[in-house]
Formats: C-alpha cells, structure tokens, sequence
C-alpha cells in the first residue's frame, strides 16, 4: 500500500466511522417523543441501549479473531452493511418490539467494525505515524456521535423523530462501495520496523492469533490496565445519552437549545481528541513513560469539569456550553492515545483481538453508563445520577498511573519480538 492509497484509506475510514456512530445518538435529542410515543421510560431505553452495545461488542469479538484469518477488508465492508441497514429501516418501526430489534441489529454492526478499523490502522502506518491515524479515527468517531444528535436534534425538532434515522445511514453505502472499489486489502505487519521491508518483498508474516493466545493478552499488563480503565472511562461517556434530556428538563432549555449546548460538548470531543493526540505524539517520542501520566492527568480535570456542569452550574446557555466544552475537551484527550498504546504493545497478528475484546468492554461501560444513568435517576434525579456516573473518570486516572509503571517495557517487549519474527522469516526464505 503506497502512501496515496494509505491516505484514501484512513480518510474512508474515518467517513465510514463517522456516519456508523452517529446512528449511537441519533435519538437521544427526540428520545422524549420515542418513549412518548412507544409508552416506554428512560429505564427501559437504557437497557436496551446497554444490549445495543454489549451485544454488538460480543459480535465483535468473532469479527476481531477473524479479522487475523481472512479478508479485513470484506469484513469491514459487511460490519458496515450490516449496521447501516437496520438503521436506515429504524424509520419504518411499527412498534417498540420492531424498533428494540433493529436497534440491536445495529449495535452488531457498529461493534464489528471497531476492531477491524484499528488492525487496518495497525497495518498500515508505522509506529511513529499512528498517533495521528488513530486521532483521525477517533475524531471521526468522537464527530459521529455529534452528528448522530445534530441529526437527531435539528431534523427531529419537529417531532419527526424517524427521518433521522434515514440521513443518518444511507451516507455509508456510498462510503463502503468507494472503500471496497480503491481500497486495497492492508497486509500484516507491513508498517513494522522490523518486518516492513520483508512483507513489501512478497514475504508472507507467519504469525496467526490462536484461541488459546486471547489468555496471554490478559497477562500483557498494559493490555489488562487499559481494558480495566476502558470500562471505568466510558460509564461517564455512555450516561451522555441522557445529556440532552437533562438540559431540557433540568435546565429548562428547549429541545433546540440542548442540542445546541451537546453540540459544545461535541466540539469540545473533538478539540480534545486532535490536541490530546498530537501532545500525546510528543510526549511518546521524548518520554514515553509519561503518556499514561499525561492521560490520567487530563482524565481527572474533565472529570471535575462534568460534575460542575451537571450539579452546579447555572442555566445560562453561555455558560453551559463553555464549560461543557472544556470538560468535555480534557475527558477526551485520553481516547486517541489509549488505542495507540494498545498498538504499540501488541503483535500484529493480536491487533483485532485485542480491539475486538476492548470494544467489549469498552462497550460494558457505554452500556453500563446508560443503563446505571437511566435507572439511577429514578431514585436519585438526572443530576446526580450524571454525577455519580462521571466520577468513575477518577478510578480511570488510578489505572492510567498504574499502566504508567509497565507502558514502556512492554512497548520494548514487542520490538524484540518482532526483530525475532524477522530473522526468522529470513531464514526460512534462505532455505
């Protein structure tokens, strides 16, 4: 893959990610009008949106351990597809059991192609290279979840909470064709130091995941602090479903209003996912160690952040969306690093596996998130229950100190791993 078509490939990436999760928001602005309209509560939303993400992320983990034995790229191609339709047909829900199902069918979709996006990723950019494709992909990811609610909010602001749906999906069938016609397929272990040259001169990298490997990524220390703080990290992201409702009700603004204070949120994802990418670049290629300090430090300030918008901040449209977007800009910066410390320390034959099981859990705390928000705020009001859910922002900084102590022998552990693949290789194409 030259470098023309590694840059056609991540900005199809990015486009398809983007439009795939912007269908994860895209009711959250109308969700008054749907549980309205179906007789269903916030309890009831939030745990299907918890099996929304958990069984996607489930699906997720046949497609990580296949993405290592057979095309990346066709899977890719289906996981999109298979997100995409049911969404598109969302629209057509004749009642709440036909809604449930499609929500579901598209949270399988979504959870397939997460951890085929970064194997790609893996393969196709080299270590120094990767912090700014996995921020690209996150950014596209952090801007289709404000989309999805932009979509949502401005479209269903009428009370047509179905077209949404629509808009937020046929996009992609277009993006998936142009990937599967001038995408080429990305081949493993091309953009290692140590193996790049080989792999471009036709040698095949003979590693392959086995079932019986998935133990030995939980003893990679790296790999299980980061998971632990995945799961803490994204129960404050997944009780964000709820952001909108909470402005509207809480703090008296209109269904347009909220929307437009989430949108400072979103812009705020962003920010911090291209600034929190390329400071984490350079702080990785002066001092690697300090990485994960740098995320536990920037996890902690937006957890404060989140917990004054929600309890103490006044109803002022200004400020609300000020500080919103600063909480919501340090939070984030910890997302893009995360991935690429988690290439950085896996082989590449362990990539899809290691993404698959990390958008499980990944997907728990989403899950967990909307679900503990939505009941929690039964007995504790939206405001609390938003508060509680963001303070495990905190137990993901304690992770993120610890992963500090281990980051950098494991990143030297892998690099002597595959300097012996190498020589390897070169000795079984001298025989």
């Amino acid at each position: 893959m030259d470098k023309a078509q590694r840059r056609f490939t991540l900005i199809i990436l990015a486009l398809a990610m983007a439009i795939l999760n912007s269908d994860t928001n895209v009711m959250t602005p109308t969700l008054v009008n749907i549980e309205a309209e179906f007789g269903v509560t916030d309890s009831s939303i939030g745990i299907m949106m918890f099996l929304f993400t958990v069984i996607g992320a489930l699906v997720s983990l046949l497609w990580g351990y296949f993405s290592d034995k057979a095309s990346r790229k066709l899977l890719f191609a289906l996981a999109v597809v298979i997100g995409e339709l049911p969404c598109a047909l969302t629209a057509l829900a004749p009642n709440y059991a036909v809604f449930y199902a499609l929500r579901i069918l598209s949270g399988i979709g979504l959870g397939a192609a997460y951890p085929l996006v970064f194997a790609i990723i893996g393969d196709s950019f080299d270590e120094k290279s990767r912090p700014a494709a996995t921020g690209i992909v996150s950014v596209a990811i952090a801007v289709g979840n404000i989309l999805g609610t932009l979509i949502g909010g401005y479209l269903g602001a009428g009370g047509n909470w179905r077209l949404p749906f629509v808009v937020a999906s046929v996009p992609n069938f277009l993006f998936i064709a142009l990937f599967w016609i001038f995408s080429p397929e990305s081949k493993k272990a091309a953009s290692e130091e140590a193996t790049r040259e080989l792999v471009e001169a036709g040698l095949v990298y003979p590693k392959t995941i086995r079932l019986s490997d998935y133990a030995g990524l939980f003893k990679l220390r790296t790999n299980l602090l980061l998971l632990l703080q995945g799961i803490a990290g994204t129960i404050p992201w997944g009780s964000f479903f709820f952001i909108n409702k909470y402005l509207n009700e809480n703090k008296g603004l209109s269904i347009a209003n909220a929307t437009n204070v989430f949108l400072f949120f979103g812009l705020g994802m962003i920010v911090g996912t291209v600034v929190g990418g390329q400071w984490g670049g350079a702080i990785f290629r002066r001092a690697p160690r300090m990485l994960p300090v740098y995320c536990a430090i920037t996890t902690l300030i937006g957890a404060v952040g989140v917990i004054y918008v929600v309890l103490w901040a006044p109803a002022d449209l200004a400020i609300l969306s000020a500080c919103g977007f600063v909480a919501a800009g340090f939070a984030a910066m910890t997302g893009p690093n995360m991935r690429t410390m988690l290439l950085d320390v896996n082989a590449p034959e362990q990539r899809g596996a290691i993404f698959s099981i990390f958008n499980l859990t990944d997907s728990l705390g989403t899950g967990l998130g909307r679900s503990v928000a939505g009941l929690l705020s039964g007995a504790l009001g939206l405001a609390l229950s938003l508060a509680v859910c963001s303070a495990f922002w905190v137990l993901c900084t304690v992770f993120l100190l610890i992963v500090s102590l281990y980051f950098v022998a494991d990143v030297e552990a892998l690099r002597a791993s595959m300097r012996k693949v190498a020589d390897e290789m070169r000795q079984k194409a001298k025989a």
